[in-house]
């Protein structure tokens, strides 16, 4: 089995688990789980759509890959900007 095909299945079982899981109310859109399995799925993706090269998917994936590391970082930046108002309520 080509690495390819590997990161094809990895990439589609990432995206169906976050999508079954928001669906199933494990899972918002707040989660840093549901956004790294976006991230870590497209991210897959992208890298499968290279070889043979297909632009629709791979730019799809691509900016796919990126909102899930925008969705990422917000979560980061607003847990990180709340620990600072509140110290002492991260404990």
């Amino acid at each position: 089995m080509s690495a390819m095909v590997i990161f094809g299945l990895i990439a589609s079982v990432a995206l169906l688990a976050a999508f079954a899981l928001l669906n199933l109310g494990r899972l918002t859109p707040d989660h840093y789980s549901y956004q790294v399995l976006n991230f870590v799925g497209a991210g897959f993706l992208t890298a499968s759509a290279a070889s043979p090269f297909n632009i629709g998917v791979f730019w799809t994936e691509l900016i796919w890959s990126l909102l899930g590391l925008y969705g990422i970082s917000k979560i980061w930046l607003s847990r990180r900007k709340h620990a600072r108002v509140d110290p002492g309520a991260a404990t």
